[in-house]
């Protein structure tokens, strides 16, 4: 049997803090972005190519972990909403009992 020691309002407000860190890291990675391509200002050659595809390159990881992200939010959103839900189901039957 399961011990269910979370509330939904905590479950929404975890949802909350991952969406944070989220954009939070949406934000790093556009700064990143910027300040590598800044790069080729100073740094010229086959080198800081290489350098900037890599960097470029590794864009789908980066979009990946920002879904991954906002689908965890979802579910917690999702688990939070069942639980509300159930609670108040179990309210109504025992409401109904006799």
């Amino acid at each position: 049997m399961a011990i269910i020691q979370v509330t939904p309002e905590a479950l929404k407000s975890q949802a909350s803090t991952v969406r944070k860190y989220k954009t939070d890291q949406e934000q790093t990675m556009k700064r990143i972005r910027d300040l590598v391509l800044s790069l080729s200002d100073s740094w010229k050659g086959e080198a800081q190519d290489a350098f900037v595809a890599k960097f470029q390159s590794m864009g789908l990881a980066y979009r990946q972990l920002s879904q991954v992200l906002e689908s965890y939010a979802k579910l917690m959103d999702k688990a939070a909403n069942e639980l509300q839900a159930t609670d108040q189901n179990l309210k109504s039957i025992i409401q109904n009992i006799g």
